[in-house]
């Protein structure tokens, strides 16, 4: 987090107050364009509500914008209100040749759509890199057509972290409920390696770089200075006193009672057993009564992909955003893929990627209104 606070903290007061003064300006990227983001990406910005608060520009290849326009326009999408048109946005164009056009179909994912789709975040990440945006909304791509592209990456959150010359990030994800307004936030300890490899991967001091970004993103991004924090634990039931896994006992808490003597003003609860951690957040979720998001923890600590993601897609498959912590700008993404089976046909929904555009929004203008925020 050091080069943010170095950037934030040359902020001139002029500059601060230019700052709380303009829209939050972002960047869109259309993802793989064989998949369903060209479709996500002009039905989220045919909504007033999501485009009214920020200026948003679309990083893509415009000629293939129009063919989707087009074609859901033939699926039976004609509401205005539905369908953004091409026509009414700004966008960064990213040419095709000719030989590049016919090679990009929707539903049919290929190295030609995943080196667009990589083109594109490249592009958005040096635009903002060069002030022009204050984030970046990614639409999904396909690892796999990335790698027949040649660019061998786990998925977009690592370019963006090598990009930025950033070594410590992690995927925090973010979920309004539509049922009590709740928030939850999730950030994984470990993202997409194989579970044999979990025990290995978590150290004191992985998780104690974790924890940090954790309480520096709650305190920038969402105004909570004395956050309550639930860590997981790793084994059934915890452990079970070293009877049902060892790494509790042996580092898990003696880390845990370290941190907590460190950080006074922080509440550290745990390791809580995976299979109970979730209840008070399902009922948060659900329920309707205060005391339900009263109990709640401002944030959890997953330590690895599907500890924290299941429950995570359970409650909020289609409002679950991705968020990119320490990063020197904002990042959001839907958390879902490129659905490449319905790809065209008109039936994609767009409220992920709404959502993706919103929460930017809101975490834009919460820097901008305290840039000095994250230095903590």
């Amino acid at each position: 987090m050091s080069d943010l606070s170095t950037n934030h903290q040359n902020m001139s007061l002029t500059g601060k107050l230019n700052s709380q003064s303009r829209r939050p300006r972002l960047a869109v990227t259309l993802g793989d364009p064989a998949g369903i983001g060209p479709e996500v990406v002009l039905k989220a910005l045919a909504d007033s509500q999501v485009t009214s608060n920020c200026e948003i520009t679309v990083i893509g290849s415009r000629y293939l914008l129009n063919a989707a326009y087009t074609q859901l326009r033939h699926q039976g999408i004609e509401d205005v209100a539905t369908l953004a048109s091409p026509e009414t946005l700004s966008i960064i164009d990213i040419e095709l040749d000719y030989g590049q056009r016919p090679q990009i179909t929707p539903g049919v994912g290929n190295a030609a759509s995943g080196a667009l789709s990589f083109v594109y975040l490249e592009n958005a990440i040096a635009l903002t890199q060069r002030g022009q945006f204050d984030g970046i909304v990614t639409a999904p791509i396909a690892k796999s057509l990335w790698k027949a592209a040649g660019h061998d990456y786990p998925g977009q959150t690592e370019v963006l972290a090598q990009y930025s010359g950033v070594k410590q990030f992690g995927m925090l994800f973010v979920a309004r409920s539509p049922h009590s307004g709740w928030v939850l936030r999730t950030l994984l300890a470990t993202t997409h390696i194989p579970l044999s490899q979990v025990p290995n991967t978590l150290t004191p001091l992985l998780m104690g770089s974790k924890l940090d970004l954790l309480i520096a993103c709650l305190a920038s991004d969402f105004g909570i200075k004395k956050p309550r924090i639930a860590i997981s634990g790793l084994n059934p039931h915890s452990g079970e006193q070293g009877q049902l896994g060892c790494e509790e006992q042996d580092w898990l808490i003696p880390w845990l009672e370290q941190e907590r003597q460190q950080r006074p003003t922080i509440q550290l609860d745990g390791p809580v057993p995976p299979d109970t951690l979730w209840v008070k957040p399902g009922q948060a979720w659900y329920g309707n009564h205060q005391q339900y998001a009263h109990d709640a923890y401002d944030a959890y600590l997953a330590l690895y992909h599907d500890q924290g993601l299941i429950p995570v897609k359970l409650m909020a498959f289609d409002r679950a955003i991705n968020t990119t912590i320490g990063l020197p700008f904002v990042r959001t993404s839907p958390d879902h893929g490129t659905a490449f089976d319905i790809a065209g046909l008109g039936i994609a929904n767009a409220t992920s990627m709404k959502a993706a555009i919103s929460l930017a929004t809101e975490l834009v203008n919460q820097r901008l209104s305290n840039p000095l925020a994250i230095s903590g």
